[in-house]
């Protein structure tokens, strides 16, 4: 009996090879991540550095945003609108901000309060908020 199975579990195993469904290969996701990259005092003003990427398949010609800074007590120590301006296809930016007077040490995080500008491939007001992906290196959070 065990003579007989052998071959046979081995010809269903070759039968059934090529009706397996190839693997699929990951697409890279559709989005635009903004990094909080470094937090420094420079000249009693808190200056941000953010890390932008476009992994959309269109340019984004612009975009901006409404920025609410909180300090270390959780209170809103401040406001500031960001524009990052134009970004073509798979291209990564570096943009600087003096978001706050005095130290950074101050700031707790950063939220992301509203998108005030966004034009994707030529569509004006294209809403960005659900292509966003938001990380921070920095002692900062950067938040939704």
């Amino acid at each position: 009996m065990q003579k007989f199975l052998v071959p046979v579990l081995a010809a269903l195993t070759c039968l059934s090879w090529p009706l397996t469904a190839p693997t699929a290969v990951a697409q890279p996701a559709e989005m635009i991540s903004i990094q909080l990259n470094e937090a420094v005092t420079v000249d009693d003003a808190c200056r941000l550095t953010f890390v932008i990427r476009n992994d959309l398949a269109d340019t984004v010609q612009a975009l901006g945003l409404d920025l609410v800074v909180f300090d270390t007590s959780e209170g809103v120590s401040g406001y500031a609108a960001v524009d990052f301006g134009g970004l073509p296809a798979g291209k990564t930016r570096v943009r600087q901000y003096d978001v706050l007077k005095g130290d950074c040490a101050s700031i707790a995080r950063v939220l992301l309060n509203d998108v005030r500008a966004c034009e994707i491939g030529g569509s004006a007001g294209a809403d960005c908020l659900p292509l966003l992906r938001l990380s921070s290196r920095s002692d900062i959070d950067l938040i939704l």
